[in-house]
């Protein structure tokens, strides 16, 4: 893939490396927040359903 990069003249690699990062910290953060939240409402969950 890096033989494809260097042929594009509008897109600097570090911008590229950059954009990828901040992209799969994204997609790795929501996926966590995601978890924590279902892990938080199926807790409450189970706490109601015990009274």
């Amino acid at each position: 893939m890096i033989h494809i990069l260097d042929r594009t003249h509008f897109f600097d690699r570090r911008m590229l490396a950059r954009l990828n990062t901040a992209l799969m910290l994204g997609l790795f953060g929501s996926g966590l927040a995601a978890c924590a939240i279902g892990a938080f409402v199926y807790d409450v969950g189970r706490w109601f359903s015990a009274w």
